[in-house]
């Protein structure tokens, strides 16, 4: 009966590290606004293997877009309406957005995320105290 009790209570604790896992991905949500003179911000900057919602809306009446250069991302930016997708950047470097009606570009730049590096000691040497 207690080994059933264990396997069973073990069984709950995998589920729910595995249901933790899953939740673990944050996600940074970016605005954009077209104007006449371009996109604000005009350069973004996220980690790699970041989940990014981008929304995008704009101040002037003609047509405008946001297409993200490598990432199947479209989305029309019209006066007074708000446009969101998302979009996992899985490796670093730039990638390039921009509207070919409008002529406006910018860039995210995506970042190596960070990962500390252990260092293992060859030789460890106890501290002794000097003899006077």
């Amino acid at each position: 009966m207690k080994s059933l009790m264990i396997f069973v209570l073990l069984s709950s604790l995998n589920a729910v590290a595995e249901e933790a896992k899953k939740l673990v991905q944050p996600t940074r949500e970016v605005a954009i606004i077209v104007t006449k003179e371009g996109y604000y911000p005009k350069s973004l900057s996220v980690f790699e293997g970041e989940k990014i919602k981008f929304f995008v809306t704009s101040t002037v009446e003609e047509p405008n877009c946001l297409i993200v250069e490598s990432h199947k991302v479209f989305m029309a930016a019209n006066k007074g309406k708000v446009t969101e997708a998302e979009v996992v950047f899985e490796n670093a470097g730039e990638f390039a957005f921009y509207c070919p009606s409008s002529k406006n570009d910018g860039k995210v730049v995506v970042l190596k995320k960070f990962s500390p590096k252990r260092e293992v000691a060859s030789e460890i040497q106890p501290w002794v105290p000097k003899e006077y």
